[in-house]
């Protein structure tokens, strides 16, 4: 039979059970049963999909085999505008169906009805890298995972000491409108703005298997004179030694409209009582903590790859962001998955703008869609592939042109992203 034969694919709206079902086959794990209405929550159900076994040489004829889901957002791209973004989440292949090409077919439905909504790119966080470079995701922005010591100094900030701070319990009810509304402020390229609906509640899902012994999340909220200015999800898990406190604080979503609000939003995570060490996965890597710490060398740190961004329509994507050097160069884009995508484009870039259009000219550069999707959010410079082998520059000079108008002036890293949901893995 030919790989992804025997199968069809369906709304999973109605089988959320048989969907969860497979999450947990796929990406190893045990869930209880108090936690559905949590995953549920995190879930945006009207855009789950499932594949089911049609064909009884696959496996019993209605099981659900393979599910995927995407977020419908707006993530914020250099220069602060937006672009319309579908984030893949939830892609995950029962054991049992592997190797039978369900991914590529889950892949090529969402790159379907994505385009057809008018999602000019697909974003991801993911578990298994490397699988998702075959289908054009490039690494759009990279991460630094710190370990952060109690009271670690800072140089100072003016204005920080006059800042206050809110500590609560999150609440979807109580504070989804703040997240929300200093979400949409921050300008930080891959920030990602979640509208309202199904699967908006993810970032303050909290299931019981996911805690380890951890509280249940908090929220940080620093506020100016009653305004908020930063806020950050974070928990906590008391631990002792022989009498010493070794504690630790897990810090996930945070952003900060200042850099005195960045200070005293840190100041606050890092000075618990009981707590030796606080955690997080997701800072930039320019993010101002790292400039602002006195001892850099003191935080245990790696630097890991973030969000993976794929181009799913090239001209809408690319005129949607700003360039910060005028240009004009032809690039020949090759794209196995998209081919509306493939071929010869030029980009001609005047005041920050960029003018997208098909040409017969000879090309300057050859780029593969994930290369070209990599640069997108500014993090990777084109020339540095050129260097690597990956893009071929046929008219010396254009690689860097183009390179210089891409590069995004501060680092991209998502803010805002749901994090209830797992990575997306096969």
């Amino acid at each position: 039979m030919k790989k992804a034969e025997g199968y069809r694919t369906i709304d999973a709206a109605e089988r959320l059970d048989e969907f969860f079902d497979v999450v947990q086959w796929a990406f190893v794990g045990e869930w209880l049963r108090e936690d559905r209405q949590d995953y549920i929550d995190a879930l945006p159900v009207e855009r789950a999909r499932a594949l089911e076994v049609t064909d009884a040489r696959r496996g019993r004829v209605g099981d659900v085999a393979a599910v995927h889901a995407s977020f419908g957002t707006q993530m914020v791209v250099p220069g602060g505008r937006t672009v319309s973004t579908a984030g893949l989440s939830w892609l995950g292949v029962h054991p049992a169906h592997r190797r039978r090409g369900l991914m590529t077919s889950m892949i090529h439905d969402h790159f379907t009805r994505s385009i057809a909504r008018g999602e000019a790119v697909s974003v991801l966080y993911a578990m298994e890298a490397p699988i998702y470079a075959r289908f054009g995701y490039g690494m759009g922005s990279q991460t630094v995972k710190a370990e952060i010591p109690r009271g670690a100094k800072m140089w100072h900030v003016d204005g920080s000491e006059d800042l206050t701070v809110r500590l609560e319990r999150a609440s979807f009810a109580d504070h989804d409108a703040l997240v929300a509304g200093l979400q949409a402020r921050l300008t930080r390229p891959g920030t990602v703005h979640t509208p309202a609906g199904s699967g908006r509640n993810a970032r303050f899902t909290d299931p019981v298997g996911n805690r380890r012994g951890m509280e249940r999340w908090r929220l940080a909220i620093v506020e100016d004179r009653g305004e908020p200015v930063a806020y950050a999800f974070f928990r906590r898990h008391a631990r002792s030694s022989v009498g010493i406190h070794d504690g630790v604080c897990q810090v996930r979503e945070h952003g900060s409209l200042t850099p005195a609000a960045s200070q005293r939003l840190w100041q606050t995570l890092t000075d618990f009582d009981l707590v030796e060490t606080t955690m997080t996965e997701n800072l930039a890597t320019d993010d101002p903590l790292l400039h602002q710490l006195k001892d850099p060398r003191g935080v245990r740190s790696k630097v890991i790859d973030n969000v993976w961004v794929r181009l799913l329509d090239v001209p809408t994507a690319l005129s949607a962001r700003e360039y910060f050097h005028d240009c004009d160069v032809a690039i020949e884009l090759t794209d196995r998955d998209v081919a509306d995508n493939a071929g010869t484009w030029r980009i001609r870039i005047a005041g920050g703008d960029a003018e997208v259009t098909r040409t017969e000219s000879a090309p300057d550069l050859t780029v593969d869609i994930r290369h070209l999707s990599q640069c997108y959010l500014g993090g990777t410079s084109l020339e540095a592939l050129v260097d690597a082998g990956l893009v071929r520059e046929h008219t010396p000079g254009q690689a860097r042109e183009l390179a210089v108008a891409m590069l995004s002036p501060v680092a991209p890293s998502p803010t805002g992203t749901s994090s209830g949901e797992p990575r997306t893995r096969s």
